[in-house]
């Protein structure tokens, strides 16, 4: 059994966020090795795995990404959201992690500077 995770994220960044952490996200779309960076068919959480970050008319920058991510990867992908955490506009749901055996996402929140995951409510 393959540990696959379908990774959706949405959120702003603020116009404040610093050069060096725009400069990461940027790597992580772009880089071969880069944590957000696959595009194409998904290998088994189904649909297409993309990413975009641009500018927003309102200032600062928007990203959106759709992701498969292996196990191993989530200690990286906690970091990432670690360090976009204190620029994120406003506070509250960045995205959703979602195992690709499993029918419901988790929900990712960051609250209070960490990441939250929160499993939904099957019902």
């Amino acid at each position: 059994m393959a540990d696959l995770y379908a990774l959706d994220l949405a959120f702003d960044l603020l116009d404040t966020t610093p050069d060096d952490v725009l400069t990461e996200v940027r790597r992580q779309l772009t880089s071969p090795d880069g944590l957000l960076s696959a595009r194409g068919p998904a290998w088994r959480v189904g649909g297409m795995l993309v990413g975009a970050f641009a500018p927003t008319d309102r200032g600062g920058w928007a990203l959106t990404v759709r992701q498969e991510v292996h196990e191993d990867q989530l200690p990286d992908l906690e970091d990432l959201l670690l360090l976009l955490a204190p620029h994120v506009r406003p506070p509250g749901p960045v995205g959703r992690l979602r195992h690709y055996e499993h029918e419901s996402p988790d929900l990712l929140v960051l609250r209070e500077g960490r990441v939250v995951q929160l499993a939904l409510d099957p019902r």
